[in-house]
């Protein structure tokens, strides 16, 4: 009688784990078949910023900087990538250097004026209805240095920001509030120098980032945008810099099916004082 009752609770045990799969599979093939089909939509794009660092004591261990940061888009099915515009902003920061490589930077308050993305038809009614957001960003930033034979091989940071956002704060019946965590590894490599703090150095740069978006005011928490830059930098004056080249994104809709793929150039200029403290540093 143990027997047959261990029998049965083996063949039981065993028509759990053959059916609990299949009916997952059943569920999320029902699940599948009623979502909308995904769309990408291909959009071309002109990304700049300015970027302007100082010190705020002699210490050399509190500044501040801004950024301002102007993006134009191309019009539906064409590669104008200077038609219509797609987000300014400006943005300022307070940070304070632990060291030589970790830095925490805190931007209170930030504005944001970004116009809808020309991906579809319903978009064109859009074009001039741009959205108003206040943004708050805590950010943390680490370096590393990898050396081979005196040179610097490669000079990599990891950067981490955290951000709240108000997304249409002139609206009638207020703002959207979301949160959303970004993480971004950055490559530069001399090409002409030893150090990317030399004066006139020429470098490569590339970098990649993620963005997750979350918080109780978004209809779907889901993983935002996809960024990928490559490109070439110029130092001089030992505390400026330009970077120049070439951006591909992802972006995905609140609705998680709808992706936008945006290229084209980007432009970067750096007035970088606080590159002054890794210069002497290097030098000692």
């Amino acid at each position: 009688m143990r027997t047959t009752k261990s029998k049965l609770y083996l063949l039981s045990v065993i028509l759990l784990f053959i059916y609990a799969p299949l009916q997952a599979q059943i569920l999320d093939d029902e699940a599948i078949g009623d979502r909308p089909p995904r769309q990408m939509f291909d959009e071309r794009v002109l990304y700049s910023k300015f970027i302007f660092f100082d010190y705020l004591s002699d210490a050399k261990t509190w500044f501040y900087y801004f950024d301002i940061i102007h993006r134009r888009q191309s019009g539906l099915e064409n590669n104008n990538l200077i038609e219509q515009p797609l987000r300014t902003s400006i943005r300022p920061y307070i940070a304070y250097q632990f060291g030589r490589f970790t830095r925490v930077h805190f931007s209170p308050v930030a504005l944001f004026i970004s116009d809808p993305r020309q991906g579809q038809p319903n978009d064109v009614q859009q074009i001039g209805d741009s959205e108003y957001e206040l943004r708050s960003t805590l950010e943390i930033t680490q370096d590393a240095y990898i050396k081979k034979a005196g040179k610097e091989w490669i000079n990599m940071t990891h950067r981490w920001r955290f951000e709240s956002r108000w997304r249409g704060v002139d609206e009638p019946m207020g703002p959207v509030w979301n949160y959303r965590m970004r993480q971004r590894t950055r490559f530069r490599i001399p090409i002409n120098g030893k150090h990317f703090y030399d004066n006139n150095v020429i470098y490569t740069v590339n970098y990649h980032e993620l963005h997750i978006e979350f918080g109780p005011n978004m209809n779907l928490n889901h993983f935002a945008q996809s960024r990928n830059f490559v490109g070439l930098g110029y130092r001089f004056w030992d505390w400026a810099r330009v970077d120049v080249g070439y951006l591909h994104q992802y972006n995905f809709r609140g609705d998680g099916r709808t992706i936008d793929m945006s290229r084209g150039p980007m432009v970067y200029f750096f007035i970088d004082y606080f590159s002054k403290l890794r210069i002497g540093r290097d030098r000692l």
